[in-house]
Parts: structure tokens; sequence; C-alpha cells
């Protein structure tokens, strides 16, 4: 009986409301009227505010902080449990009823680092945003387009790097009777799909996307788009590639670097390693100038362990086809990430190295060499961490600065603080910026993301 009222309320007010287009002749969207009574008649609405990630930016060498969350929405707070680390997933769910009526709700997020409010936001330490019940999108402090993300926000947005930064990734989602993401709004006045039928998946347009994920980030999913040639933030990824990433923070309009690391077994009392501060330290590098960088150390597929062997120019690229590609030439992650071995050493330089690049999209790290250079703890991190993102940078297009203490130019390139000066490059894990006088350059306005093995 209640389904047969939902029905007839939903074929009364299709009736009661004419069609409106989302978009107008030049593709830009229509005013909403100015009032309705309930914004949706299928369900009480309400929000869910899904905190799915939070680092900090500043990493403290074998210190990681602990984290929780606030939100707050309608006169109502959650708070996350308190969680340990450097980068925390899945902190939880915030649940709030909202008004039927109201078309805006506002919603604040506060991250709080071992205890102290840190700051996520480029205005203020919180995070305000502005909820549309109607589009089932957000505004404020984060928005659709938002060069550092839909759904991301970071205390480093206001160019401060010294006020407790920390990142967060989140969601907000609109209570839906057939949970398909698209607003009762949407599907009865824009899309004319029905709010009782689950249309997730749908891809009436044909252009490969599903119409959930058209409309999340603003496009037509009714008209045709070359997803697999579109590169809105010219990162490489195109956007059936950065809708393959999806789970894993992907935003086709906000830069992305995903590789794939994997692992020498142990040889002579030595484990070829990446430390996790090293890894979180080239995140916060990254993310200083609107780069999300991932790199998959067993997150989204298991990071395999290479028996050891000694390598040398064949044995490398064999690697390369076995453990990355699995032997296809079609496997998907290519040309979506990097791959990274993390490798005991290399034999055919004829001296020892931090790390080489072999392929356009592939490159090693030689751990066991590093640690032996640089055998203390920090040493082993910024030794790892510097040489990882010199060899990322030539990936992205990036040259180095090849000197060394008895060459006249290494005491001359004091200036040039970048991982990419051999001076620096067990000592720092950071691109320069081209603003510190003689001989520096800007590495940073530079790179080129779109740098793949085709």
């Amino acid at each position: 009986m209640k389904k047969i009222l939902v029905y007839c309320m939903l074929i009364f007010l299709m009736i009661s409301l004419p069609g409106i287009s989302i978009f107008n002749s030049n593709n830009q969207p229509k005013n909403f009227p100015s009032k309705i009574n309930d914004f949706d008649p299928t369900v009480n609405l309400s929000i869910d505010v899904i905190i799915k990630r939070v680092r900090t930016i500043d990493i403290e060498i074998n210190n990681p902080p602990s984290f929780f969350v606030k939100v707050k929405c309608e006169g109502g707070e959650w708070k996350s449990k308190t969680f340990s680390g450097f980068d925390v997933m899945n902190l939880g769910t915030a649940h709030f009823d909202i008004p039927d009526d109201e078309e805006n709700i506002d919603i604040i997020i506060e991250v709080f680092k071992n205890g102290i409010q840190a700051d996520v936001s480029n205005e203020s330490k919180n995070l305000r945003i502005i909820y549309d019940v109607i589009e089932g999108t957000w505004r404020g402090d984060d928005y659709l387009h938002d060069v550092n993300g839909y759904g991301h926000a970071s205390g480093t947005e206001d160019g401060k790097y010294d006020e407790n930064d920390c990142e967060i990734w989140f969601d907000i989602l609109e209570d839906d009777y057939d949970g398909d993401g698209l607003t009762y709004w949407e599907e009865v006045n824009i899309y004319h799909t029905s709010p009782l039928e689950n249309d997730a998946g749908r891809d009436d347009d044909g252009d490969g996307l599903p119409i959930e994920w058209e409309d999340k980030y603003g496009y037509n999913p009714f008209s045709y788009d070359e997803h697999s040639k579109l590169d809105p933030d010219e990162d490489g990824l195109q956007n059936d590639e950065e809708y393959m990433m999806e789970s894993w923070f992907s935003d086709p309009f906000r830069q992305d670097i995903y590789i794939e690391n994997d692992y020498m077994e142990e040889y002579n009392g030595i484990t070829p390693i990446m430390p996790e501060e090293s890894i979180q330290m080239q995140y916060s590098a990254f993310t200083k100038h609107n780069i999300m960088l991932f790199i998959d150390a067993g997150l989204t597929e298991e990071s395999e362990k290479i028996p050891y062997q000694d390598i040398g120019w064949n044995e490398i690229k064999e690697l390369y086809e076995k453990y990355f590609l699995h032997n296809n030439e079609n496997n998907p992650r290519k040309g979506v990430f990097h791959y990274a071995l993390i490798i005991h050493s290399f034999r055919d330089f004829g001296r020892g190295v931090g790390g080489f690049n072999f392929k356009r999209d592939a490159f090693a790290v030689c751990s066991a060499y590093i640690q032996r250079w640089r055998p203390w703890k920090e040493g082993i991190i910024l030794g790892h961490g510097g040489s990882y993102m010199h060899e990322l940078g030539h990936q992205l297009g990036l040259s180095h600065l090849k000197v060394f203490p008895w060459q006249p130019l290494y005491w001359l390139s004091w200036n040039y603080k970048s991982c990419m000066n051999y001076r620096y490059n067990f000592k720092i894990v950071d691109y320069s910026d081209g603003s510190h006088g003689f001989m520096d350059r800007d590495e940073w306005g530079n790179l080129n993301l779109q740098r793949f093995d085709e």
C-alpha cells in the first residue's frame, strides 16, 4: 500500500512540476524554483558525511600522530573514534537528519591532530561546506572542479605550511530511495528517470561511463563525451581511467599520480624497503602543489615479492613484463600506474647507484645501496624518499644535475635544493620551485604528468 501511495505522489509531482533541464542552450545551469515544501517525498531526508581518509602534512620520523574528526550539521555533532598513523583510512560516517524543505544545508568538518585542531582549509581551520539538496553537490571551502579535488581539502591551500596542516578526503551522500546516487529532483525534473528504480550503471549516451559518475563531475549523462580521450586536468589519465581509479581517490579535475611498488626479497641480511615516512614525505610535497600522489605498496592489490637475483638490463625488463604487466601488454594498469621496483643493487653501471629509470613508466630504487651508504634511521628515510622522488622526477620529465664534491659546480649549486640535484639526492624529499636564486630551477612548474609508455 505504501509503495502505491509513493507512486501516486510521484505521478502527481511529475504532472504538477514541469520538467526543467539542468542545462540551457549555452550549457550553463538554469535557475531552480525558489521554494518547495518537500524536496523528496519518498524519504525523510538525511545526509551521510563519509570521512574516507585523513593524513598529516608534517612527517615526524618515528612519531605518527593521533586523529579524530568532528562533523557539525543542523545543530548536531558527530565525532569519530581516535586513530593513530601518518595516513588513516575509513574514519567513519556522520549521519544527520535534515529538513525536507531546505535546499542548502550547512556542514562544518574539523580535524584534530594530537588533540589540537588542525588546518584543513584555505580560509579558516574548519572546512565549511554548503550542501545543495536539489543537485546533490556542495560548495564553499570545497567545490566541484576544485583544482585541489572535489571531496578533498588541505591546510596547504592557503600557501602556509606551519599551521598544523592536514588533508582530508570525504564524500556527502543524500538519502535516496532507490540508492543510485541521483537526487529525487534530478531524477524527476532533469533526467526523467524513476526515483523509485536504481539507475546506477546506466549509460544512456553510450560513452562508457555511468550516469552517476557523469552526474557527480558535471557531465551531461545524456550527451556523448569521448571519455577515453578527455583529460581535463592533464595528468595523463583519461576520464575512463579516472573512473577506473574512483575507489582510490581519483578526480578528473585534479592531477593524480599512481605508482605500483614491488619489492625484491631479502639477501645477504638486507631487505629492500621503502619506509612509510619516505612515502608520506613525498605525498606531502605533491599535496602542496595540488597533486595527489598515491603509491600502491599493497593497498589496491598485494605487492609482489620478487625472488632475489643479480639484476642487469635484461633481467629488469623481464621483471617489468612479469610482475607489472603480468605478461599482458593490455594490462589495464599500463598508462595509469608507473611502476617502481625496489631492488638491492644494479650491476650494469659499473658503480653503485640509488636508482635509475629503465622505461618511461618504470624505475628502480636500489635499497641495499642506500641502506649501506646512509645506515642511520633518518638517513635511510631521506635517502629512500629522495632517491624515489628523483627517479619519479625523470618519469615526469625532469632532468638532474649530476655533480660531485670534487667538482666546482657541486659547491655552486647550493641554491638548487632539490632531490634532482645529486648534492641533495639523499637529503631532500622535494623538487624546487626556482625561487632561490643562482642555479635554481622551477621544477614544480614544469612537470609533465602525461609521460607514459603507450
